[in-house]
């Protein structure tokens, strides 16, 4: 079961009128005493069912989740927050950010793409299933221009911001958040910025305690990564599916271990090498099929079927719908006929 850092939560909650905020946690189960531990975790399917009881009562000017990041900042996230804020450059706070962030948020998977003109945070977990998921990854991204606010300067904004779903709720609050143009329909969840803005450096930057905060997160990732392991197979076997399935030894030498230390550690977990594959099929395929850009048969291609009727059946297995069924129910897709 993946969990996250009740801060989320916690900060949530702190954004929505009083009854409204008792509704959701009777909703889903949870008390301010369960929330108030800064230690405590909450399984992500509750983390999302209470952002979507949370904008059910705003629709359709949903802007609780970009108040929440907007109240974000550096301190607290502990160690990790005090490392993006003593980091020298903002391209300094994002060095091993992407594993550092799993001590809160295990759920998604984050990288720094330099693309030359621009930079890019990315968010490689797709916001499939309910708005939840949805505002839960618009939530994310604005957690994170929030804290490079607070260490690199209120005057921080990004060049564009960009979701792959449709929009949950009115532009606005997020537009206000973000401070510039956002857009949904993408290929990708990201955060799109100025090369001169990466570089410029962080108000409070200490090269010394940076080195020092970097080193005691490692520390703390050293006993938590196995529990990451599972995770990495799935994004790693998701981003080569067009080419056909990977083969263990493949993941494991890019992963830099040995394909039976890779066996153990997933087996560890109760996991196989198979059952990531099928799950990583499943995620690439609930999101082709759902954003309805491609072919039915394109979409088999993509999640490694040489045949559609095999994919078909698997797909039928993950929704228990037919992939022409599950298209024709998202929001706002038009069927694509293959």
């Amino acid at each position: 079961m993946v969990e996250v850092s009740t801060l989320f939560a916690r900060k949530a909650i702190a954004q929505a009128r009083p009854a409204t905020a008792e509704r959701a946690l009777a909703r889903i189960g949870l008390t301010r005493e369960m929330l108030a531990d800064p230690a405590s975790r909450v399984a992500v399917e509750m983390h999302h069912l209470l952002f979507e009881t949370l904008a059910g009562e705003e629709r359709p000017a949903i802007s609780f989740h970009m108040r929440t990041s907007a109240s974000m900042r550096c301190e607290d996230f502990g160690p990790l927050g005090l490392t993006i804020k003593s980091a020298p450059t903002l391209r300094r706070s994002f060095e091993r950010l992407d594993r550092y962030a799993r001590l809160y948020n295990p759920y998604s998977t984050f990288s720094l793409a330099d693309r030359g003109s621009e930079y890019w945070w990315i968010n490689h977990t797709a916001a499939t299933g309910n708005d939840g998921v949805r505002l839960s990854n618009e939530a994310a991204l604005g957690t994170f221009v929030s804290l490079w606010r607070d260490a690199n300067g209120d005057e921080f904004n990004p060049k564009r911001v960009q979701f792959t779903h449709q929009p949950v709720g009115d532009l606005k609050p997020l537009e206000d958040h973000f401070r510039c143009p956002v857009m949904h329909g993408a290929d990708v969840d990201a955060i799109i910025m100025h090369p001169q803005d990466v570089d410029r450096p962080n108000r409070v930057g200490d090269q010394h305690i940076w080195k020092f905060l970097r080193e005691h997160l490692e520390e703390i990732l050293r006993a938590t990564e196995p529990d990451r392991i599972d995770r990495e197979v799935v994004i790693q076997v998701a981003s080569t599916l067009s080419d056909g399935v990977p083969k263990l030894d493949e993941v494991a030498c890019h992963l830099g271990m040995g394909s039976r230390t890779l066996q153990r550690r997933l087996a560890d977990l109760g996991h196989s090498y198979q059952s990531l594959v099928d799950e990583a099929r499943r995620e690439v395929a609930l999101k082709l099929v759902s954003e309805g850009r491609h072919s039915l048969v394109e979409v088999a291609f993509l999640t490694g079927f040489s045949e559609q009727s095999s994919f078909t059946r698997a797909f039928k297995r993950w929704s228990g719908k037919t992939p022409r069924s599950y298209r024709g129910k998202a929001p706002g897709m038009a069927a694509i006929h293959s």
